[in-house]
Formats: structure tokens, C-alpha cells, sequence
């Protein structure tokens, strides 16, 4: 178990790392990003539409208290990386400009999976401690009488 918290949390953050890093890329314009949005017939202020919620994305899943912002991150993302690997390749591009995109979205499966075992997990041992409560309260209550 232990090794699998240390796996979401190294992947979880360097998801999120890469993403903010494509997101400020796309905000400010970067000449290899402004030259892929118009080779597949983009228009560009689309870019500062994907940065903007790349940034806010980035931080949804960074947060721990959420857990619906966090899921709402990653249906995000799964849209965004989907669209972006289909772009390249339905634009008749090479399968190399679709990697990185499919690379990252196995990372994102990776973390979403991680994410639903661990909570699953969480909630698991909070219901068990809230039994054993119940319980004791209740002999506790039963010893009373």
C-alpha cells in the first residue's frame, strides 16, 4: 500500500508539473505550440483558452480537499489529451506527434486509478474506525444499564 501512495503522489505531481508547464507555454505563446495549433487548423486563441485551463486543472488535482474538483481535473485532462492525440493523428500528422499526448494520458489512467484505489482504501478504514466507535459506544452505553 505504501508503495502505491508513494507512486500517486510522484505521479500525481508530475502530471500536474507537465501540465502547468504546457499550460504557461500556451499562454505566452510559444513558437513550436502556435506553430502546431495553426498546422492543425486551430485558431489561436484557443491557446489561451486550453493554458488558462491547463493552470486551473493543474491545481484541481493538486488539491487534497475537493474530491469532486479533483475528478472534474481529471475528466478535464482525459478530454483535453484525447482531443490532442486524435487532432494529430485525424490531421494525417506522424504517430510522434500524437506520443507525448498518449504518453501523458497513460500517466493520467495511471493517477485516476491510483487516486480511486487509495480513497476507496481511505474510506474503507474510516468506515472500520467508525464501527469499532459505534461499537464501543454502544457496549460502553450496554454496560451502563
Amino acid at each position: 500500500m505504501r508503495t502505491q501512495v508513494v507512486i500517486f503522489y510522484v505521479a500525481s505531481s508530475m502530471f500536474a508539473v507537465l501540465m502547468m508547464i504546457s499550460g504557461m507555454a500556451k499562454l505566452t505563446g510559444q513558437e513550436a505550440i502556435v506553430q502546431a495549433t495553426v498546422d492543425l487548423g486551430y485558431p489561436l486563441y484557443l491557446l489561451q483558452i486550453l493554458g488558462t485551463a491547463y493552470l486551473i486543472g493543474s491545481i484541481a488535482i493538486l488539491q487534497p480537499k475537493f474530491k469532486t474538483l479533483k475528478q472534474w481535473g481529471y475528466a478535464g485532462f482525459s478530454i483535453a489529451l484525447i482531443g490532442a492525440s486524435g487532432s494529430h493523428l485525424l490531421a494525417g500528422q506522424a504517430l510522434s506527434t500524437a506520443l507525448p499526448a498518449t504518453v501523458l494520458l497513460a500517466v493520467l489512467a495511471v493517477v485516476i486509478t491510483l487516486n480511486a484505489r487509495l480513497t476507496r482504501l481511505n474510506f474503507s478504514d474510516e468506515e472500520v474506525r467508525n464501527n469499532i466507535s459505534s461499537s464501543q459506544r454502544a457496549m460502553s452505553e450496554a454496560n451502563k444499564i
